[in-house]
């Protein structure tokens, strides 16, 4: 094994200070918008700040050195950024929640990952593209694999692929692989109008070993897991909605920093010469307010959730599966109910709003980009928990 386990103190560090942390990085990231969106990926600096910071380590187990908060500091870390800068947000998000998974891999793939370096950083691919062959030892695994946000500032990357049957196995087998940098190559190919800063770009891999220890099969993702598994109490939260949490949360935070472009821009606008001003158009203010008793209603159901995932991890009871997809159509459309208040308001601005250099247009073409993620496509979602309703389950 490289390297040990280490002790770390997670009460030394308040979730207050982690926010203050955060905020403190706003002017920096705010100066590294531009270039993020040139480069189609995050500035070295942004990233390195975020990583001196200590906040890239948010799920990272205690024995590494990590914080291993609870959720809900997280979502409020994401969404600090995500006011200023949905990429970083973005990259914040992706980045943290891989050592949420890397904390379900075998001791010996953590050791690989963090034994060396305790803040090593790690992408990921999950849709199981990768045409796998098992061999001794392992499994080699080739293809490519597409949207691994973060990955150019990544020293791993952990990808998916199906298993064949054999072996012992009477079916496919849906498995992740945790392939180190020297193992892969990225290809550029980020080229979107909105999430410009996330360098999303493929990744690679030719027949590459990977030996068993650093391989995970994933159940479900979608209940938390019993007790029996042997893992901590935040590890036990299932990992889909720990993940999909990274990529529809981020909406909060955005919506935000639009809001607040948004109401600044109605205090002093005029939409012609003949017409009343915006602060007193029924229209303008319809939609800051609702706007801002959305936000708010999605956080506070989003932090619920999470409570209602640890009081079944606590009690070690089994969470019925409506109730579990209750909460992830919830999830699934947050991110579309967001987007579609700053869609009024890109309305209400008119012709303004249409510019490339509107308020509105880059937060607009962030949550755009956004909402089109599948992770924030509810479609699938619904049509099982009306299963569920409809069997009286």
């Amino acid at each position: 094994m490289h390297g040990r386990p280490v002790t770390s103190d997670v009460n030394s560090v308040s979730p207050a200070e982690l926010l203050d942390r955060a905020r403190a990085l706003l002017p920096l990231i705010a100066d590294g918008v531009a270039e993020a969106d040139e480069k189609r990926d995050l500035p070295a600096a942004t990233v390195a700040a975020i990583r001196n910071a200590g906040l890239f380590r948010s799920f990272q187990p205690m024995t590494w050195g990590g914080l291993e908060l609870d959720p809900s500091v997280v979502l409020d870390i994401q969404n600090v950024f995500a006011e200023v800068c949905a990429s970083t947000a973005w990259i914040y998000g992706v980045l943290s929640v891989q050592g949420f998974m890397l904390a379900r891999f075998n001791v010996q793939a953590q050791a690989d990952v963090w034994g060396e370096d305790p803040e090593a950083l790690v992408s990921s691919s999950f849709q199981p593209v990768g045409k796998v062959t098992p061999v001794e030892g392992g499994y080699r695994i080739s293809g490519r694999f597409g949207f691994s946000s973060g990955s150019s500032h990544a020293t791993w990357v952990v990808i998916g692929g199906i298993v064949p049957p054999g072996d012992g196995r009477a079916n496919p087998e849906m498995r992740l692989f945790l392939v180190p940098r020297a193992d892969y190559e990225i290809i550029d190919c980020w080229h979107v109008i909105g999430l410009r800063g996330t360098g999303s770009n493929d990744v690679v891999v030719d027949e590459v070993f990977v030996p068993e220890h650093r391989t995970y099969q994933p159940d479900s993702g979608m209940l938390p897991l019993r007790a029996s598994t042997g893992l901590p109490r935040l590890y036990r939260l299932p990992w889909m909605h720990i993940f999909t949490s990274m990529i529809s949360n981020l909406g909060r935070g955005a919506a935000r920093g639009a809001l607040a472009t948004f109401t600044d821009v109605t205090r002093t606008r005029r939409a012609g010469a003949f017409n009343a001003p915006s602060n007193e158009n029924p229209a303008f203010l319809a939609a800051m307010a609702l706007t801002l008793a959305e936000i708010d209603a999605h956080d506070v159901v989003a932090k619920r959730n999470f409570e209602r995932f640890f009081a079944y991890v606590d009690a070690d009871e089994a969470m019925p599966l409506g109730e579990a997809l209750m909460y992830r159509t919830q999830l699934t459309t947050s991110m579309r109910d967001i987007a579609a208040r700053v869609d009024e308001m890109m309305l209400l601005l008119g012709a303004r709003g249409i510019r490339t250099d509107g308020p509105l247009t880059r937060v607009w073409l962030d949550l755009t980009a956004a909402r089109a993620h599948a992770g924030n496509d509810p479609t699938a979602t619904m049509g099982q928990l009306a299963g569920e309703m409809l069997a009286g389950r």
